[in-house]
């Protein structure tokens, strides 16, 4: 674990005591975030008008997205791996790059074939970009306010959402769908900032030069390299995670019919244990399983998957359980909104644009607030809290019809469910050693995603296939996710006052 922060010199204002590096630093991130979510929620105010244009299921659009998230993981992975060996700024610019020409790209598909290849392809990018930017800004700020500035940073989706919104209500009537994923091509222009202007985590810098005179003074016998040895050693760790995959698979096939036939009707338990369904989740909790057999067996374990052993291996877990529950709510509340307001109420881009733009509006400010008061009343009291009270929100925007108050609900649930997400760079990022932190966030972080992606087909079928509308499915789901995200907390440690360390943790 890291060290604890001392008080720090209260003398001067907690934002004067950042430098500008730290500043800049964090805008990166800040930026990053907040393009990345333009470029991904657009998708949620188009769905039906791409269904329409190419005569395809709302169901199947809708799972666009699940596939869009199950990609994140494998671009955050990679993106976190890449960070803890070569710096938190490379890879920041990569993502930006990589979701922004995806976007372009979709807007110029054929066939929604090639629209759903390239939205899917983004899905990389877009989980890439979390965990550098996240580390970077986090690593480069001060312990005393990270909590407030935390907040501030995640609510930059928030605002990425409302831009989005903005630009349909806007300007959809005259560029269309096509029109709108154009746009997304302009998020690429902040690689320049990063690239001239912000410089490496420091942090980063001094725990990479430790771990690298660690590793002249290994053995030379020892020292790692592109040896056979490596190679094998590789390809004995991926033989083995395919073969605990599909252990895993078959036994979620066996057990799943069982403890989820008298809960689930038949048809939907079909659509939840399709083979390629239970595949990424077989796939998503291997990692926790593979260490722990290779220890048995007394083989080395590779330092990016110490995450999944003890002494991190509970911490990690509740993480990743954390982020699903947070996923589950936010996907029940926002991915189908749209279309709920297009295809059942028949609202106008305005309409439907407006919800958005206060719902986000004030999701960002309550992010600022929450985060503040973690730094008052700790990382996990600052999550509980508002996910609780969104439960007894989400009721009075989904059990009506009238736009007022749904209007009125939804941005309130901004302040509440909307604002969860407050403390998840902080959190993430100070629950694990900086040389292993890229690594372990990306992956909690987007092993949420694998079960969020399941949210958007699944309320959609069974508001369209079997006839219940969007707001029930949209009700329960909600509260489903809440109440796994709490439980989560409540089993996970508290950070508040964390210092980042540059010390080699992880042996």
């Amino acid at each position: 674990m890291a060290v604890v922060a001392g008080v720090g010199d209260r003398s001067i204002s907690w934002w004067r005591e950042p430098t500008k590096d730290q500043w800049l630093a964090w805008v990166a991130g800040w930026l990053g975030w907040m393009l990345d979510a333009f470029d991904f929620t657009v998708f949620f105010l188009i769905m039906v008008p791409i269904s329409r244009e190419f005569g395809v299921p709302l169901t199947l659009v809708a799972g666009t997205v699940t596939f869009t998230l199950w990609m994140r993981l494998l671009g955050a992975f990679g993106s976190g791996w890449l960070s803890d060996r070569i710096g938190r700024k490379t890879p920041l610019m990569i993502s930006i790059l990589w979701y922004s020409i995806c976007n372009f790209a979709a807007g110029f598909a054929p066939s929604f074939a090639i629209l759903a290849f390239f939205r899917i392809a983004l899905g990389i990018g877009m989980g890439a970009e979390w965990p550098a930017g996240a580390a970077l800004a986090m690593e480069s700020w001060p312990a005393r306010s990270r909590g407030i500035m935390s907040g501030l940073l995640q609510g930059s989706w928030g605002l990425g959402f409302l831009v989005a919104s903005l630009v349909y209500g806007l300007f959809y009537n005259s560029i269309g769908w096509r029109g709108m994923l154009w746009v997304g091509i302009l998020p690429a222009l902040a690689c320049v900032y990063i690239r001239f202007f912000v410089k490496e985590s420091e942090v980063w810098q001094e725990n990479n030069h430790k771990r690298i005179e660690q590793q002249r003074m290994t053995p030379v016998g020892a020292a790692p390299g592109l040896s056979a040895a490596t190679i094998l050693t590789v390809f004995g760790w991926l033989a083995g995670a395919v073969v605990v995959a599909v252990a895993l698979f078959f036994v979620l096939k066996a057990v799943a019919p069982t403890v989820l036939g008298g809960l689930v009707e038949p048809k939907l338990l079909s659509i939840l244990l399709d083979d390629k369904l239970v595949g990424v989740v077989a796939a998503g909790f291997t990692p926790f399983v593979l260490p722990s057999l290779a220890a048995l067996v007394r083989i080395s374990i590779p330092m990016q998957l110490a995450i999944f052993r003890p002494p991190y291996l509970w911490n990690s877990f509740t993480a990743s359980v954390w982020m699903t529950g947070q996923f589950l709510v936010y996907y029940s509340m926002i991915a189908m909104f749209a279309s709920w307001l297009q295809k059942d109420l028949k609202l106008s881009p305005g309409d439907v644009a407006l919800p958005n733009v206060l719902h986000n509006a004030v999701a960002f400010f309550a992010m600022g607030f929450w985060g503040f008061l973690a730094d008052r009343i700790g990382r996990r009291l600052a999550i509980m809290i508002p996910a609780i009270i969104g439960c007894f929100i989400a009721p009075l925007y989904l059990n009506t019809t009238d736009l007022t108050w749904i209007t009125i609900g939804f941005a309130m649930q901004g302040a509440f469910a909307g604002a969860i997400y407050a403390l998840q760079p902080a959190y993430l990022t100070e629950r694990f050693p900086t040389e292993v932190r890229g690594t372990a966030s990306a992956f909690c972080y987007h092993f949420g995603a694998i079960f969020g992606g399941l949210v958007p087909p699944t309320i959609t079928y069974l508001a369209v296939d079997r006839g219940m509308g969007f707001p029930q499915p949209m009700l329960y789901a909600t509260i489903v996710g809440a109440v796994v995200a709490v439980v989560a907390l409540a089993l996970s440690p508290e950070t508040k006052g964390i210092k980042f360390t540059s010390e080699v943790q992880v042996k």
